[in-house]
């Protein structure tokens, strides 16, 4: 009988080792913000120049920036704090 234990003992520490372990994911991954370099890099990459104001508003997901467009008129540019998207631009 003490074998019989010992060998049932045995099997179940070896098969508690061997099942498989998932991951319970608490929060959904989220894309980290942007830099404010990077977005200035991506903004410089659609015309935009000279860049005065820079404001993250990190409660509204977004990135405001001053600048003027392509043509030289001064903008002001709403972004998108993890995307990059350009959700707005008005002309001043």
């Amino acid at each position: 009988m003490k074998v019989l234990f010992k060998s049932l003992l045995a099997v179940l520490t070896v098969s508690s080792f061997a099942l498989p372990v998932y991951a319970d994911p608490v929060e959904p991954a989220v894309s980290p913000e942007l830099t404010v370099p990077k977005a200035m890099r991506m903004l410089q990459s659609h015309g935009y120049h000279d860049f005065r104001k820079i404001k993250v508003e990190r409660d509204e997901h977004e990135i405001e920036v001053e600048a003027r467009n392509a043509d030289g008129h001064k903008v002001e540019i709403e972004m998108d704090l993890f995307s990059g998207k350009i959700l707005a631009v008005e002309r001043d």
